[in-house]
């Protein structure tokens, strides 16, 4: 299955917020304003991922955009041989 199904699979949909070479970078929102970026990117035979949940910083009940706190638990920096990254992402996602 490709990349950009199994993680819609998921919620995650294509996100235009950075450019990285070799990677596609994802986006899911959540119904509590959390923003979760997903980067997976292709390092010689393995796949790097990377997760980390945001959520925009609201002052004085104003929201700042686009200006982002992370919060929870990141994944950084997880390498994965590229055959069985599809099992990973639907394992963690």
């Amino acid at each position: 299955m490709r990349l950009s199904d199994v993680v819609a699979n998921h919620g995650f949909a294509p996100c235009n917020l950075a450019t990285i070479e070799n990677a596609r970078l994802y986006q899911r929102e959540h119904d509590d304003g959390v923003l979760e970026l997903l980067c997976v990117q292709k390092i010689g035979p393995e796949m790097r991922v990377d997760r980390q949940p945001l959520i925009p910083l609201v002052l004085d009940g104003q929201l700042t955009m686009p200006v982002f706190l992370p919060v929870g638990d990141a994944v950084s920096d997880q390498r994965i041989p590229t055959d069985r990254l599809e099992d990973y992402l639907n394992t963690t996602l």
